[in-house]
C-alpha cells in the first residue's frame, strides 16, 4: 500500500494516541492546574481509612446527591498500585466524566489534603485534627 491510501487524513487520525493524555497536555497549555500539583504524594503515608469518609462526604456535596460509583473510581484511582505514581492531573481528567466542573475544585482539595495528611506522623491531614480539636473543644465547653 502506498502512503497515498489513506487520503484525506493526518497523522493524528492514524496513529493511536492516549487520549487522557492528549486532554492534559491542552489544560496544561491553558494553566487549567493548581500549582500544588506538582509536589507529590506518597499514599502509603496517609491514612485511607480517614480519607475515604472525606471523600464520600465530598463529592455528595459537591454533585447534591450521594452516588457510590463515584466514591469507588476515586478511592481505586488513589489505590492504583505505587510503581505508577499518583497523578493528579490524570485523576481531575478522570473525575471530570462524572463531576464535570465541579472535578477540578474537588481534586485540587483532596490533593491539597493528601499533601498534608502525608506530612502529618499519623497520616491525617491537619484540617482534619484541627476540626476534631475545635469540635471536642465545644463538646467540652471550653
Amino acid at each position: 500500500m502506498s502512503a497515498g491510501f489513506f487520503r484525506g487524513t493526518n497523522t493524528d487520525q492514524v496513529k493511536h494516541v492516549n487520549a487522557e493524555q492528549k486532554i492534559i497536555k491542552d489544560m496544561e497549555k491553558n494553566k487549567r492546574f493548581p500549582d500544588h500539583y506538582s509536589k507529590k504524594v506518597d499514599m502509603a503515608k496517609v491514612s485511607m481509612d480517614v480519607m475515604k469518609p472525606w471523600i464520600a462526604k465530598r463529592i455528595t456535596e459537591m454533585l447534591g446527591f450521594e452516588d457510590d460509583i463515584v466514591v469507588d473510581f476515586c478511592v481505586a484511582q488513589l489505590s492504583e498500585p505505587p510503581d505508577k505514581g499518583l497523578d493528579p492531573k490524570l485523576l481531575q481528567v478522570n473525575m471530570t466524566g462524572f463531576m464535570e466542573r465541579k472535578a477540578g475544585p474537588f481534586v485540587s482539595e483532596l490533593w491539597q489534603h493528601l499533601l498534608s495528611a502525608q506530612e502529618s506522623p499519623v497520616g491525617v491531614p491537619r484540617e482534619f485534627i484541627d476540626q476534631k480539636k475545635a469540635g471536642m473543644a465545644d463538646v467540652l465547653g471550653t
